[in-house]
């Protein structure tokens, strides 16, 4: 009997010890680090200037004048400056005509860019990638954007291949959230690549509706490709830690929004600020804060309120609810933000 309660004892102490290892074994792996990431860059020949941007408008011959000012004021308020790239089909006039061939080229120059750069900067291959997850919001061909990165750089074939399409901007956050569940998942997984990008090339607007004039004007060419893993002990070479999804009481998953939320933009806002001003602010304008900072440090004062250099902002998305407060939309000059 003393040698079958000994037993039985080392039996329930094998089972809690292997219960706690697994339960922390499980939290350990359930940290997300991003190890390297590119950004793609399209060639020279695709570079497209304001005065290019604002040539592809003219040629659209359903648009009438007040159309025509209404994009060329988008273009030259939008901020994306002169150094953005469009697909070679509306380089070679065909934005009307886009082929298959053409968003599949649009990729490819993509991946063929971006990918071979991630894996020479990280120094793993892509045999040694367990998870791929693809995000591509307008173009879903078959075979999947997924598949033809597995067969073109030599994936593995039992890797976990993932195809994102139709999901829109948020799918960035997405993507990444399923590699993270997928490399739980999966015991033996811990290296992921997620690769994003959009689809410009078949999706050009021709037309003369002004909610969706405005993807030509705001939306360019590019992508990015990141290795992500939940492995401990390649910690010290991530660049940082996924830390913008939470877990509540139960271990869901979830974005949080609350009341914190404004106070953190501000914190950002301020942040970046601090180092913008000084480089657009005129010397006159820079004394003059300085001075007002000097004299709210002996007391109340009035706030500063930057009316010799200000900015427009260009809306994010068209549900932003400042699209008609700055006009985009409606055609009518947009009030200025003041700093």
């Amino acid at each position: 009997m003393e040698l079958l309660g000994v037993a039985t004892l080392l039996l329930l102490a094998h089972g809690v010890a292997y219960l706690a290892w697994t339960l922390y074994d499980r939290r350990r792996r359930s940290r997300c680090y991003l190890l390297d990431y590119v950004c793609h860059k399209p060639s020279e020949e695709r570079k497209v200037s304001t005065e290019m941007a604002g040539a592809v408008v003219e040629r659209n011959k359903r648009l009438g004048l007040p159309d025509y000012r209404f994009l060329l004021r988008v273009i030259v308020r939008s901020g994306i400056g002169e150094d953005t790239y469009c697909p070679r089909n509306v380089l070679e006039h065909r934005e009307d005509a886009a082929t298959h061939a053409d968003a599949v080229d649009e990729m490819d120059a993509f991946f063929d860019d971006a990918l071979p750069r991630l894996f020479a900067r990280s120094s793993f291959s892509p045999r040694d990638v367990d998870v791929l997850v693809v995000n591509v919001s307008m173009l879903s061909p078959a075979p999947s954007l997924a598949s033809r990165i597995v067969h073109r750089f030599g994936l593995r074939e039992d890797v976990a291949a993932y195809n994102l399409s139709g999901m829109g901007c948020s799918a960035g956050l997405i993507s990444l959230d399923l590699a993270r569940n997928a490399l739980r998942s999966r015991p033996r997984a811990t290296l992921a690549l997620v690769v994003s990008s959009e689809s410009i090339a078949p999706n050009w607007y021709s037309g003369t509706h002004r909610s969706m004039m405005l993807a030509n004007c705001l939306f360019r060419c590019g992508g990015s490709a990141a290795l992500v893993t939940n492995d401990p002990a390649l910690r010290s070479r991530a660049k940082m830690e996924l830390r913008c999804l939470r877990e509540d009481a139960e271990g869901r998953v979830g974005i949080s929004l609350s009341k914190a939320l404004p106070k953190a933009a501000v914190r950002a806002f301020a942040v970046n600020l601090r180092t913008l001003a000084p480089r657009v602010l005129p010397v006159a304008e820079l004394a003059r804060f300085a001075f007002r900072h000097y004299l709210r440090s002996r007391g109340p004062t009035a706030t500063h309120h930057n009316k010799h250099t200000t900015t427009r902002y260009p809306p994010h998305t068209l549900a932003n609810p400042y699209v008609d407060k700055f006009g985009w939309i409606n055609d009518v000059d947009g009030d200025t933000l003041v700093i």
